[in-house]
């Protein structure tokens, strides 16, 4: 599915065509009359064309220079933006981890992730903040028993997974690439392989 930015662009840019042809329309008919008008005088007709080729040429320029300067706002903007989401995504893996390490209610961790809740409000697709929501249920459902069991912080790092997958899509999509269900499923299967090799580590602990 094209993203609505583009078509936003390209009905723009359809617009810009045919005003274009509508000016060029035009400004053959004034140099038709212009041209006719002075017939009776070769240096008219000659100045006539001097000056419809200046206008011409510096319509063209600026029409130019607006399109290559409105395209390298256009692209500053998407990378500033990328950026931008690239740091509020990872930081928000980063405090949902922090507290799923600690497995207990921490203050500043917490008021981090609000903080954080409200940058992907901002910036984050429709998908990010949809799974992130289902991370913070899985979080408060855990943290209500005052610290997070096993069971839950493995139920928060699946969350996380699925939120993830929604990073990747709107980051790829970003740059006109799309995700596919084969990655989808490669990602969430390593976030459930990783917590096979943590209970593993956990087992070997208590087998000391």
């Amino acid at each position: 599915m094209e993203p609505k930015r583009k078509r936003a662009h390209r009905k723009r840019d359809i617009v810009y065509m045919a005003l274009a042809v509508s000016l060029l329309i035009v400004a053959y008919a004034a140099f038709r009359l212009l041209f006719y008008a002075g017939e009776g005088s070769v240096f008219a007709q000659e100045s006539i064309l001097v000056l419809l080729g200046a206008v011409a040429t510096i319509f063209i320029t600026a029409t130019l220079l607006n399109r290559q300067t409105e395209l390298e706002l256009r692209k500053e903007g998407s990378v500033l933006l990328l950026e931008q989401k690239n740091a509020i995504y990872m930081a928000a893996i980063e405090t949902v981890a922090d507290i799923v390490e600690g497995r207990s209610y921490d203050e500043d961790l917490v008021d981090a992730l609000r903080v954080l809740n409200h940058k992907l409000a901002v910036v984050g697709s429709r998908e990010v903040i949809i799974a992130f929501h289902d991370v913070l249920e899985t979080l408060l459902s855990g943290l209500k028993a005052g610290e997070l069991g096993e069971r839950a912080a493995e139920d928060v790092m699946h969350a996380i997974a699925e939120v993830t997958v929604a990073m990747r899509a709107d980051m790829l999509s970003e740059i006109g690439e799309e995700i596919d269900d084969t990655v989808r499923k490669a990602i969430l299967t390593n976030s459930r392989g990783m917590e096979r090799i943590d209970d593993l580590d956990q087992a070997t602990g208590s087998d000391a």
